[in-house]
């Protein structure tokens, strides 16, 4: 029996049935047996970034360019543009390293070595007008400096399974940051006391609310299903994790598209891409989506990915808080408001100033807003850091 075949093949039955974690675990397994298994590459890297593990997935993207012997890979490409997009040159020793592969036509070796010149002068030009150490802190690595970091499938897969769930007890016994990042790796670890672990903390009512809705994550990518017992802000619960309702996801929960286009449109409107009659026509509707020749005006609208990341942080944050009594996303209109004030406080916090008018005063709007913060007190604390972070940079020319 061919022990790369098994792993890889049951790595594709875990990521095609949603339980990532195991899908990692097996893809990385299948790597480390044979480190030219392009099917393994490519499976690891998304799984990582289906659970959202972003310096996960830049490691795995910098380790697959380097390795001699794989062919290329068009699926990964948008990957690594999304992963390496603040890291110039990264992205430029990425292409360059797919050039060399073969299964590339002749067309697109040419594009992606141009691709990676424009990006490697790019980065040289912001070098010249900052110190390297700073971009180096702004986490624009090298290729090489990104495939030298430890991933956890690393330290698991050296450590004697028992320390690592000794670690990982000792872990969610001590404080949100550290049980969250033993709840997270427990999905990783295909093993019954998993299973276990994250079952006793999801009935936890000490832990952290955040740490509960993780662990619910956690067991779902394990790969298990069926109910699951919580208790959260005083209340048992049980989830069914083969139809998790309210939704159970890492990304933005799918409620919140409505109120999120709303935003998008009010940003529109005040760049005069969307007038003011249609911006009323459809403000206050709660439609899942806007009619196709208003959403392709909001492509023309410059709405800055920054911002909008910083609402999908803050909802999420407060979705985990809560899960999964959270509320129904309804009164679109207003939302989408409380997106609006949170993204202004951040960007004049920051020094970067507004330039999208004053946000609709509304009560509940900030109400909403106030939900939202509750779940990330720390939030105007980050804003003032950035800012003095941002105000101590040189200034370029």
């Amino acid at each position: 029996m061919n022990p790369f075949g098994d792993f890889g093949s049951m790595g594709r039955f875990y990521l095609e049935n949603d339980s990532y974690g195991a899908a990692a675990f097996s893809f990385y397994r299948a790597v480390a047996l044979e480190n030219t298994n392009a099917n393994a590459w490519n499976g690891l890297i998304m799984a990582f970034s289906l659970m959202r593990r972003e310096e996960d997935a830049q490691t795995a993207l910098a380790r697959f360019a380097l390795q001699e012997g794989l062919p290329f890979d068009k699926n990964l490409v948008t990957f690594a543009m999304m992963m390496f997009q603040r890291s110039p040159l990264a992205l430029a020793e990425w292409f360059r390293a797919m050039t060399k592969r073969f299964g590339l036509g002749s067309q697109d070796r040419e594009n992606y070595a141009q691709l990676a010149d424009e990006m490697e002068q790019g980065y040289r030009k912001l070098a010249e007008q900052q110190e390297e150490v700073l971009l180096k802190i702004q986490g624009m690595l090298s290729l090489e400096e990104f495939a030298g970091r430890t991933m956890e499938l690393d330290w698991l897969s050296k450590e004697p399974i028992d320390s690592v769930f000794k670690q990982l007890q000792q872990w969610l016994e001590e404080g949100t940051d550290k049980a969250l990042t033993a709840v997270r790796m427990l999905c990783m670890i295909p093993d019954p006391r998993s299973e276990k672990l994250l079952r006793r903390v999801c009935r936890n009512e000490d832990v952290n609310g955040k740490v509960i809705t993780q662990a619910l994550l956690s067991l779902r990518w394990l790969g298990v299903r069926g109910n699951i017992k919580i208790h959260k802000m005083g209340e048992p619960y049980v989830i069914n994790l083969d139809d998790p309702t309210p939704e159970l996801t890492i990304s933005v929960p799918a409620a919140f598209k409505p109120a999120l286009d709303r935003m998008k449109l009010w940003m529109a409107k005040e760049q005069g891409v969307v007038s003011n009659e249609e911006y009323e026509r459809h403000a206050s509707t709660d439609e899942a989506d806007l009619p196709p020749e208003l959403t392709e005006k909001l492509g023309e609208a410059e709405i800055p990915a920054t911002l909008q990341e910083v609402v999908h942080t803050l909802i999420r944050a407060a979705y985990d808080q809560y899960y999964p009594f959270v509320p129904t996303v309804q009164e679109s209109r207003q939302w989408s408001t409380a997106f609006l004030m949170l993204m202004k406080e951040y960007a004049v916090g920051v020094g970067d100033g507004w330039r999208y008018g004053e946000p609709e005063s509304d009560d509940t709007a900030v109400l909403h807003r106030n939900w939202l913060l509750s779940a990330s007190p720390d939030f105007h604390a980050q804003i003032e850091a950035a800012g003095k972070f941002r105000a101590s940079l040189p200034k370029l020319v």
